[in-house]
This record gives C-alpha cells, sequence and structure tokens, in this order.
C-alpha cells in the first residue's frame, strides 16, 4: 500500500516538474516573443522610450526636473557635487564673484530679455525662455498645446504654433504667441499672420535638417478636416525666401520675423545671407535638439551641438558689427545652468521643448501604471493610437508647467547672485570656465591655471619665450665677432 502511494505521490511530482518545464518554457518564449516584438516597434508607443531618453537626459537630471516641477522652488540634492561631462554644456563651469562681488539681491536681479530691438513690438519676455515649436497634431495633442498656452503666459514666456495647423484655443490663452511659417497648408492667411507676436519662417531644424517629414498615422480628425487630407507632408525650407519676407513683412511689419535653421558647420555662410534680409531673429537648434518623428539617422549623426553654433555665431554677428538680429539657442535645454551656459555664449533667449513636456507630465503617468506600456509621450502626442489612455488633465498640467519655469527663474537668479551681476544680458564668456581641453578648442575659451593641459601649454611658452632670449644672444655675438673683419674691410 506504502508503494502504491509513494509511486503515485512520485509520478505526480514528475508530472508537475515536467509541466513546471513546460510552463517554463513557454512563459520564456512568450515574454522573449513580447520582448523582441517590443524592441523592434516604434518606441513612441511603449515604454522602452525611457531608455532612448535616459541617453540625453539622466536620472539625476530627470529627478530634478521633476523636483522643480512639483515644488516651484530652486531644487536641491543631497551632500556632494556628482562631476560629469557627457555633453559639451556640462563640460562648462561658472566663475563665482569674490572681492569684487557687488552683494546683488536675488530680488533686485532682472531676467528680462527683449527679442527683435529694433522692430515697433518687439517681444518682450519676463525671462529668456520661450517654450519651444511643437505642433498640434504632427506631433502634441490640442490639450497639451493649450496646457502649454497657459503656462507660457502665466510664466511670462511665449509659446509657438509649430509647424501644425492654427488652433484658436491656443491664441486665444498664449499672452505671447509667435506663428510658424512651414511648407505644410496652412497658417499662411493674413489673418493669422496678423494676430502673431512674431513670425519664425521655419527652414530646418536640428532633429530633421531639412529633410520632408510625411505623416499619415494617428492623425487627428480635426487636423484631417483642417488639411483635407489623411496624409501630411511637411518640406523644410522656404522657396523664393526674399520674396515670402517682403510678404510676410507687409502683413505685420511691427512685430519681429525670424527664421529657424538647423545648426550647420557653414553657420557664417547662411548668416551672411540672411542677414542681408529684413530679418531680426535667427534661431539655430543644434544637433541636441529632439523631434517626435525625425529618422534617428538624421538626429543622430547630422549638424553640430548648440553651443558651439551659438559661440561661432555670436563671434560672426559681433565681428561685422550686427547687434540688432537677435539670436535663439535651441536643442538639448535641461534646465537653469544651461541656459546661463547659451547666454554667456552668445544668445539672447533659448527655446525649450523636451523639458517642458517633462515638467507638465508629472503625476500624470502614474495613474495608469502598470496597466498600459505606454511612455510617458503617450500623454501629450497626438493620434488615434493612445485613445484608450485617461484623460490629459490641462489644469496639473499648467501648475507643474508653471512651477518649472519659477523654480527656473529662481534658479538664474541665484546663479546671478553667485557671479555678482544684475541683469541677466550681462552674461559673457569671461563667466565660463572650460573643464576640458575640447570645451576650450570647441568654443574658443581659455583653460584655468593649473589645468593639465593649460600647465603644458604653459611650458611650451616658456620653452619658446627663452629660445627667443637666446637667439638674441646668439646674433648680438655674432655681430661681434665680425665686426673687427667689417672694421679691417672698410679701412
Amino acid at each position: 500500500m506504502l508503494t502504491t502511494v509513494f509511486l503515485a505521490v512520485l509520478i505526480v511530482i514528475i508530472l508537475l516538474f515536467i509541466a513546471g518545464i513546460g510552463l517554463l518554457w513557454w512563459l520564456i518564449r512568450w515574454v522573449s516573443h513580447g520582448a523582441e516584438q517590443l524592441a523592434g516597434s516604434s518606441p513612441r508607443t511603449h515604454l522602452t522610450e525611457v531608455f532612448f531618453a535616459l541617453q540625453a537626459w539622466s536620472w539625476r537630471e530627470i529627478f530634478l526636473l521633476l523636483q522643480r516641477a512639483q515644488n516651484g522652488k530652486a531644487a536641491e540634492h543631497p551632500m556632494g557635487s556628482f562631476v560629469f561631462q557627457p555633453s559639451l554644456l556640462d563640460q562648462l563651469a561658472f566663475d563665482p564673484a569674490t572681492l569684487e562681488f557687488k552683494e546683488p539681491r536675488t530680488q533686485d536681479i532682472s531676467l528680462a530679455v527683449t527679442i527683435g530691438p529694433r522692430t515697433k513690438k518687439p517681444l518682450k519676455l519676463e525671462l529668456p525662455v520661450l517654450i519651444a515649436p511643437m505642433a498640434y497634431g504632427m506631433a502634441l495633442s490640442a490639450d497639451a498645446k493649450l496646457a502649454l498656452a497657459q503656462i507660457s503666459s502665466l510664466a511670462g514666456s511665449a509659446t509657438s504654433s509649430g509647424e501644425g495647423p492654427f488652433l484658436p484655443e491656443e491664441r486665444a490663452y498664449a499672452y505671447r504667441w509667435v506663428l510658424q511659417w512651414s511648407q505644410g497648408p496652412w497658417n499662411h492667411q493674413k489673418p493669422m499672420i496678423t494676430l502673431a507676436d512674431m513670425i519664425e519662417i521655419h527652414l530646418g531644424q536640428g532633429a530633421e535638417a531639412a529633410i520632408r517629414i510625411s505623416k499619415h498615422k494617428h492623425l487627428p480628425r480635426r487636423l484631417k478636416r483642417i488639411a483635407h487630407s489623411q496624409h501630411i507632408v511637411i518640406r523644410s525650407g522656404t522657396p523664393r525666401l526674399p520674396r515670402v519676407l517682403n510678404h510676410i513683412k507687409a502683413l505685420n511689419p511691427d512685430v519681429p520675423l525670424g527664421v529657424k535653421l538647423p545648426a550647420t558647420n557653414h553657420i557664417e555662410r547662411d548668416l551672411a545671407i540672411l542677414t542681408s534680409w529684413p530679418i531680426d531673429v535667427v534661431t539655430l537648434d543644434g544637433q541636441e535638439a529632439g523631434s517626435s518623428g525625425s529618422p534617428a539617422v538624421i538626429s543622430d549623426h547630422f549638424g553640430i551641438s548648440t553651443a558651439v553654433a551659438i559661440k561661432r555665431a555670436r563671434t560672426w554677428l559681433d565681428d561685422h558689427d550686427i547687434h540688432h538680429i537677435s539670436l535663439i539657442a535651441s536643442g538639448g535645454i535641461k534646465g537653469a545652468a544651461d541656459i546661463a551656459k547659451l547666454l554667456a555664449l552668445g544668445a539672447d533667449a533659448v527655446a525649450v521643448g523636451s523639458a517642458i513636456l517633462f515638467a507638465m507630465s508629472h503625476m500624470q503617468l502614474s495613474p495608469f501604471m502598470p496597466t498600459t506600456l505606454e511612455g510617458a509621450s503617450a500623454l501629450v502626442f497626438a493620434g488615434s493610437a493612445h485613445q484608450k489612455r485617461p484623460p490629459f488633465d490641462v489644469g496639473e498640467a499648467v501648475e507643474h508647467g508653471v512651477n518649472w519655469f519659477n523654480a527656473t527663474a529662481s534658479e538664474l537668479r541665484i546663479m546671478l547672485e553667485a557671479m555678482g551681476l544684475t541683469h541677466i544680458n550681462q552674461l559673457r564668456t569671461v563667466s565660463l570656465i572650460p573643464k576640458t581641453q575640447e570645451a576650450a578648442t570647441l568654443l574658443n575659451l581659455n583653460l584655468p591655471l593649473g589645468h593639465p593641459n593649460h600647465s603644458l601649454a604653459a611650458q611650451l611658452d616658456r620653452v619658446v619665450a627663452e629660445y627667443q632670449v637666446l637667439n638674441q644672444l646668439l646674433l648680438r655675438q655674432y655681430r661681434l665677432l665680425n665686426a673687427p673683419k667689417e672694421m679691417m674691410s672698410h679701412a
């Protein structure tokens, strides 16, 4: 009897073991198939986008940004400074004021800037930060665009239409509104042009260079009705650009007129052409810029960095005594430190995109996790692929977006106070300290004393100086040795 029971138990254990092995095998196959399918699909539709985001944004930067969005104050971190050098801007530090410190108070420090100063109605901002162009339908949902418009008004900034169609609600909420003129089949009518506080002609951008962008999936019905098409094509560049500039100036002559183009290695040639036309603003979009639908091969392998582009552009404008054209930096800007560094390199203002999207999405992704594997962009991007998601809370988005702007303004004032400055326009390259030879070379800055490379350069300079002194001594001795011969020959 015991033998029979033992055999039965043994058979059950063996069967359970075989079933477990089979279940484990099936589970491994299911997971590997799902992971393989997930890896091969567009990262815009699921959580794998976080791995791409972390290539440009570290966990540290994201946590600090979310802290600003939640509290609206200057961000803090635990004891200890984290030293890293992933990007060119991160290879720069600031030079603090000491004995010449003017003791400015943060409440007396001005962050106000004026874009297009020679125009009758220049774009006046309470801080040197604009919301970057992001198109309705082509990229963002209508709710996300309305949130950005309200954030810009409450923060004293400006928002842009992007390459998408005109949204009347966006213009109604935005105190300062920039119309982006593109090759899309919209936004070229006189009423829209006259409503703009600034007009920017889209010639290209860092993440897309100057290629044609085609959209046909996940387009909102409203966009399809506006475009009278199921397939949208946007071409960068504008044929007969001088003619377009004159046309826009005739319709709205009082506001700044600008162009946006990718940061190239021939910036100087571009500026030589652009400054011969009636423009007031140039926006340079560096290779760090992001875009919702750009091909990876373009965004990863084209253009030059935002910092280098701004430094070269400002140097060219100064060398040609051109001071009426405002310079806007765009691409890869994460917070106040990046903003201040680009201003010191020569920008008059910056445009932020990913940073404000991260900020206004704060606390809205967790409610539907882990019931969905969609990424954070599902909250703000347009498209039928995300129709089952919970509604986007515009009010909460506005609160956290304004908090980010307030925290950024506070941090900018703290930084200016530490440098003994009273106005954001006083930032110059002399305020910057390159931490690497790469930054010093690319941005034409002097390495600090004590830097290993600086010491080597100093040693070489001393050797050259000593050689020149020795050379003068040898020449003198040569003349003295030959002096008797010369005197005899004259005799």
